[in-house]
């Protein structure tokens, strides 16, 4: 399976759902984010961009701290798959000029005629010893230095001669190394003519596959300039550093369009990865606050994540490195898949007709329908039911072709709703069936995943039963649900129902996932159960749900929980869903554009 390449002009140089059972969360830690409440209304209705918006927008990019404007540049787009050398400029900016090496013991009093060659002399910088330093001369070629089958030995003061007409015959530029015969002939410094270097500079070479490594170390040449010998498969790295502080003056690495969900250090585990889940919603909350610039990287950018060719095509990835959308194992489940459907759907309904970018948006989205209908149960136990996706670890290791014969809960609620889009959405026989599979899917959530006992949601169903293991999700994801299909009175029992999770810890009020034996909030599910009180028409409710959260950060980031839990994959960190949740529940009681803003049919009742 391939990946989709970023669009011109980015370069092509998932939140992991490690389900197991029947969960149906997605399970790396729903985050944290932020907008203020009240502050980020009236912010934005000034025209200041919503608290929290920037702090995502920052998240674009590699992350890495970079102390000053330097620049540094590759000489060409080098592909993935090259392997072979590389070379580059670079410019420092705001730095003290640093000092300077010589790179060569070799010193020449005239370099030799290219077209005349004859008798050279020089001295080396080292201190002299008796039959100790050799002179070999060599041609360099395109493949690497030859011998000239030429030497002389330096002499007791340091000084040599060489006639370059006894070299063999050859052709490629003179070189000259210092050879250690008190070492085993080992070469001593770099090959004469080498340039200065700046001290204390170095050029690192990364290559990004399903994580950065670091392949590769020069110098930097006084003259800005750079070259490596070799590279390594993988989207290509560069960065300028100072190795007396380890900061690094300056990096050139693709721009993939892909948010890093979680704002944690290089080394942390989760550092330098986009979940397509967040990824999705942070383009919903560009589309809604009005940044288009911003929207078509990232809806691009989530085009990137999605499957090219095979069985599997159209399907969106659940994760990938940032910088390496090429390389994300095909691991893929429906609701990653929904919520990214229905990001693209969104973007698609806003590019004008015109638009360069709307040709390959239309045939995404159109791919992505046609995966997630390929998901629902013709028949059976889970008839009309959407199945959970694709690839599972397993005792040989990650199995792609492995399918997951449940049906979730959430994923079903998030196909739901990608599929009514794509029925308004795509033009011809694409927007028909996807309206028809809406229709079914409706009746099958409300037969298979209902439970009228509790007047609530079950986790999900299997072929051989229901699981009613307790999630909060599925009632406040179902609150909206319930709304938007023309269930209100169903919609408020189900969203009464989050109550048995709510949570105060660490000054902050909220819900919890599951059922946990310590106090926790979780952000972005806490924002969830306000956009379902907005939807059923508590906005007194909902401001005071998201008024529970605090004060986001300085820069607008929140905690995605209030504390951690591997149990049920919380993590304090600030991240991308959280955040963008907050932000959406705010847009939606502001009136504006949000996420899952269907409205109830005519007419409908429970």
């Amino acid at each position: 399976m391939t990946r989709r390449r970023p669009s011109a002009p980015l370069l092509a140089w998932t939140r992991v759902a490690l389900v197991a059972g029947l969960s149906l969360l997605m399970t790396l830690p729903p985050s944290a984010g932020a907008a203020q409440t009240q502050e980020t209304a009236e912010g934005q209705a000034g025209g200041a961009e919503p608290i929290g918006w920037p702090w995502v927008r920052a998240q674009l990019g590699s992350g890495t701290p970079v102390a000053t404007p330097s620049v540094i540049a590759p000489d060409e787009a080098y592909p993935d798959a090259w392997t072979g050398p590389l070379s580059g400029t670079f410019e420092l900016v705001g730095v003290d000029p640093p000092g300077q090496l010589t790179q060569t013991p070799v010193e020449l009093d005239e370099a030799p005629d290219p077209d005349a060659p004859g008798v050279v002399h020089g001295q080396v910088s080292v201190p002299p010893s008796p039959g100790r330093w050799i002179i070999d001369v060599v041609r360099r070629t395109p493949g690497g230095e030859v011998s000239a089958q030429l030497q002389t030995l330096v002499d007791p003061a340091g000084r040599f001669s060489v006639d370059l007409a006894a070299a063999a015959p050859g052709t490629g530029e003179w070189g000259l190394r210092l050879l250690d015969a008190q070492a085993g002939y080992a070469q001593h410094g770099a090959t004469w003519p080498s340039p200065a270097v700046f001290e204390h500079l170095e050029v690192q070479l990364w290559v990004v596959t399903d994580a950065a490594y670091h392949v590769g170390t020069t110098t930097a040449r006084v003259d800005g300039t750079f070259l490596l010998p070799e590279s390594r498969p993988g989207a290509k790295v560069l960065r300028l550093v100072d190795t007396r502080t380890g900061q690094v003056l300056a990096e050139a690495a693709p721009d993939t369009g892909l948010v890093r969900s979680f704002d944690v250090p290089e080394a942390h585990p989760l550092h330098g990865r986009t979940y397509a889940y967040d990824q999705a919603l942070a383009l919903l909350t560009a589309l809604s606050v009005g940044d288009e610039e911003t929207a078509r990287r990232l809806g691009q950018g989530l085009l990137a994540l999605q499957v090219d060719d095979g069985p599997q095509q159209g399907a969106l990835v659940a994760s990938s490195a940032v910088l390496a959308p090429g390389y994300a194992r095909p691991e893929l489940r429906t609701g990653i898949h929904g919520v990214g459907t229905y990001a693209l759907l969104r973007w698609l309904g806003e590019l004008d007709p015109q638009d360069p970018a709307r040709a390959e948006a239309e045939a995404g989205a159109t791919w992505a329908v046609a995966w997630l209908m390929h998901q629902q149960v013709p028949e059976g136990p889970l008839a009309g039911l959407v199945t959970a996706g694709y690839g599972q670890d397993g005792p040989g290791g990650f199995d792609p072709d492995a399918a997951l014969p449940w049906a979730s809960t959430e994923h079903n609620l998030d196909a739901w709703h990608a599929l009514d889009l794509a029925g308004t959405t795509l033009s011809g026989a694409s927007g028909v069936a996807a309206g028809q599979a809406a229709d079914r899917l409706d009746a099958a959530v409300m037969a298979l995943l209902w439970d009228p006992q509790v007047g609530g949601f079950l986790q999900g169903r299997s072929p051989a039963g229901p699981d009613p293991t307790r999630a909060l999700d599925v009632d406040s994801w179902g609150a909206v649900w319930l709304q938007a299909t023309g269930r209100p009175s169903l919609a408020a029992g189900a969203l009464a129902r989050t109550a048995d999770l709510a949570w105060t810890h660490d000054g902050r009020s909220g819900y919890a996932p599951h059922v946990v034996q310590q106090p926790l909030v979780w952000t972005e599910g806490t924002a969830g159960v306000a956009l379902a009180q907005q939807r059923v028409g508590d906005a007194t409710g909902a401001r005071a749900t998201l008024d529970g959260l605090g004060p986001a950060g300085p820069d607008g980031a929140r905690p995605g929980a209030t504390r951690d839990d591997a149990a049920v994959s919380m993590t304090t960190a600030s991240a991308v869903a959280g955040v963008t949740w907050v932000l959406l529940t705010e847009q939606a009681l502001a009136g504006r554009p949000s996420i899952w803003d269907t409205s109830a049919p005519t007419g409908a009742n429970d």
